[in-house]
């Protein structure tokens, strides 16, 4: 009689890889980033957008010491503010063709107040104008 070999299954721990979140941009990549962006968006408030353009993200002195992190940078922008002279927020897209997109608008960023809201408003400029 032959013998039959025991399925194996992969363990949890394996598929728990698949759903695990991706590593945090390095110290190195943003420092990259932070020395040879190309591309200053203002968005007011004394902030700038910084990041790569597709050209210099993939120029050879800019790449050089970030190994496998380097395929980041074009997805990478920073949020620096110029008045306190710090990085405010690192966003990474995580998807091809960057942070391109960033300031499109969507369905999401509008709002509309309710008539408590209005109220409240209404009721707020009148105590300022008195």
């Amino acid at each position: 009689m032959a013998k039959r070999a025991a399925a194996k299954f992969p363990s949890v721990d394996e598929y728990l890889v698949l759903f695990a979140a991706p590593a945090p941009p390095s110290g190195a990549l943003i420092n990259a980033v932070l020395e040879h962006a190309d591309i200053r968006q203002e968005i007011g408030g004394g902030r700038v957008v910084l990041r790569l353009s597709e050209r210099r993200a993939n120029h050879r002195l800019v790449r050089r010491g970030l190994g496998k992190q380097a395929r980041l940078l074009g997805q990478m922008s920073l949020i620096w503010d110029e008045e306190d002279g710090q990085i405010v927020q690192v966003c990474d897209s995580g998807e091809a063709g960057g942070a391109t997109g960033w300031n499109e608008p969507s369905e999401l960023d509008r709002f509309e107040l309710t008539e408590a809201a209005l109220a409240y408003v209404a009721q707020f400029e009148s105590e300022q104008r008195a």
